[in-house]
């Protein structure tokens, strides 16, 4: 229990300083960086939770967004069963921006608890292991995924369902499967991206298994689909609203509108590149820039996030290490069960996982002249073409690379006698890793109580007022807008759903100087038009500047004032319905 604690503290006192200054301003900022955007929507939906709670009312359809008409948000909406009840008790007794960071953070102190038990199950050395969890929480996928994607960021139950896998190949009893099933349920509960990836580790687990076990691998096997079945009635039933669109004929234009299927195109932009897992992260201080020259090729990638798969140069050398230790095993074919059956065994599991999961990171195929190549992702799609981003099976290699990593620290630190050498010498490895993935300075916190102060102004209007933002996000949400409704509480019509109604009237209203907008406009109930003046100005597009061309000779939009960039017009036009077919 003390070293449990001690674990505990360690990784908490860590993840308060690569965050800093989070910790200290939990209640003000969040994790983000200047192309930031999703986390707004996610704050956007806590504080929702918590409307609807003060007010009684459902949180499946509202009438803030999307207005007059409103959206269903459980309309084909993945069931997060577990994640739900926490984030609600959670917003309810803080606020949402409480909520996220603690989300955030505990994924960074979890992270490095279960990685370093996961490591301690193969290494049985308490340094070992600690370098192995400060490996996997705070590698640079984690924090690209706490700075755009909280729910990506929650990868701390994938090394303990891995862990729970080695347990039921040890005790192999039913306990053990229901055990390993319900670790599974966590996962399902946070992300269905892990849940994919958990079950490919299974995959990859039961094949090693049958190949390499000796004794005792059909009952081992047995466990794993017991485990599997019970795994797989969880998931059945959390996406069960899923799977009764798909079995129920929605149009399948309508599903790919809700992300349910994705361009085949995405699988090639957001997959591995040679250089994704060898360069360091484009927002360390030092090596950061010399990313940045390859951020745009197809050596590394195009996206900061997606792409920052580091794996860190001390984490490939010491699981190098391990690689080797496993190797000359192999070749002395040694009769010592304990290196065969044990070590051996999850050191021959993690490199088997490690390619396996390398492979599905990459593209669809790859092409060498008039050779083309099949990767897993191709006949995946075919399979669940919800899944586009595979560069993401990155962070399942990570936790390979760490527990081997963990590895191959045991086997040098088992050769020093001295144990203050020892000590010092784990301690440079943490060190050196840690350098590897720092991300500041600048810090990566966004102060959320700086925000335009014309908000201010909205929320001291009529509570039952709407308004318009605009550009308009007609292709896609525009997350800030969602969390300038948290700060002035009013109606929008914006963040409409592509292909839907209110979509379609959005798309008549894009040039406010065009004489029917301003009717329209009236017709959806706005009484405020907010006009975000600098996109336009900075936009390169000349046919977005258009759209606010004519503006000021519009007899149905009135100027009321400008704050500093937006400027607010009122709607005094007549009602005019839209010619949309309804």
């Amino acid at each position: 229990m003390k070293r449990m604690m001690l674990v505990i503290l360690m990784f908490f006192i860590l993840t308060a300083i690569m965050t800093f200054p989070l910790f200290f301003k939990i209640n003000s900022s969040i994790p983000g960086f200047s192309s930031t955007n999703e986390s707004y929507a996610s704050i956007w939906v806590f504080w929702n939770i918590k409307r609807c709670w003060q007010n009684k009312i459902s949180t499946f359809h509202c009438d803030l967004i999307a207005a007059p008409f409103g959206i269903e948000l459980g309309k084909f909406s993945l069931n997060y069963p577990l994640w739900g009840i926490i984030d609600k008790i959670l917003v309810i007794f803080t606020n949402e921006v409480f909520t996220f960071n603690f989300l955030v953070l505990f994924s960074f102190i979890l992270s490095g608890v279960f990685a370093y038990y996961l490591s301690y199950w193969v290494t049985k050395d308490f340094l070992a292991s600690l370098f192995s969890g400060i490996v996997y929480a705070f590698c640079p996928y984690h924090f690209a995924r706490a700075w755009q994607h909280i729910g990506l960021a929650q990868i701390q139950w994938m090394p303990l369902y891995i862990l729970a896998l080695l347990n039921l190949r040890q005790k192999k009893t039913v306990k053990s499967a229901v055990l390993a099933s319900l670790v599974l349920f966590l996962v399902v509960s946070f992300d269905y991206y892990y849940t994919y990836f958990m079950a490919v580790a299974t995959a990859v687990f039961i094949v090693y298994l049958v190949i390499f076990e000796k004794r005792n691998k059909l009952a081992t096997v047995r466990m794993v689909f017991l485990s599997a079945a019970l795994s797989s009635l969880i998931i059945l039933i959390s996406a069960f609203p899923v799977f009764r669109s798909i079995l129920f004929g929605v149009d399948s234009s309508d599903l790919a509108a809700r992300g349910y299927t994705r361009s085949f195109d995405d699988l090639f932009q957001q997959s591995a590149r040679p250089l994704s897992y060898f360069l360091p992260t484009a927002q360390h201080p030092i090596f950061g820039k010399l990313t940045s020259i390859f951020i745009g090729s197809p050596y590394y990638g195009k996206s900061m996030t997606e792409h920052a798969l580091y794996l860190g140069w001390v984490p490939l050398i010491l699981a190098f290490v391990a690689v080797r230790e496993y190797i000359k095993n192999i070749r002395i074919k040694t009769s010592n069960s304990e290196i065969r059956t044990g070590k051996n065994f999850y050191l021959g599991f993690f490199i088997f996982l490690a390619i396996v999961a390398w492979f599905f990171s990459q593209p669809p195929w790859w092409r060498w002249g008039p050779v083309k190549i099949l990767m897993p992702s191709f006949f995946m799609y075919k399979i669940l073409p919800m899944f586009r981003a595979y560069c993401r099976f990155g962070i399942v290699v990570m936790l390979a690379v760490s527990v081997l990593a963990g590895f191959g620290a045991k086997l040098i630190l088992e050769r020093i006698k001295v144990k203050g050498i020892k000590l010092l010498i784990a301690i440079l490895f943490c060190g050196l890793v840690l350098f590897e993935f720092l991300n500041f300075p600048p810090f990566k916190v966004i102060d959320l109580t700086r925000y335009p102060v014309v908000y201010d102004w909205l929320k001291a209007q009529p509570a039952d007022i709407t308004i318009a933002e605009y550009p308009l996000d007609l292709d896609g949400t525009n997350e800030l807008y969602l969390f300038y409704q948290t700060k002035h509480h009013k109606k929008i019509i914006n963040n409409t759903p592509q292909g839907s109604y209110a979509n379609a009237v959005s798309r008549r209203i894009e040039y406010l100087g065009e004489a029917r907008t301003a009717g329209i406009l009236r017709w959806l109930g706005v009484k405020y038009v907010l006009v975000h003046e600098d996109w336009y100005k900075n936009n390169d597009n000349q046919e977005e500047k258009r759209k606010i061309e004519g503006i000021e000779k519009n007899n149905g939009l009135r100027l009321l004032g400008q704050f500093e960039d937006i400027k607010v017009y009122e709607v005094t036009a007549k009602p005019v319905k839209p010619e949309v077919k309804d």
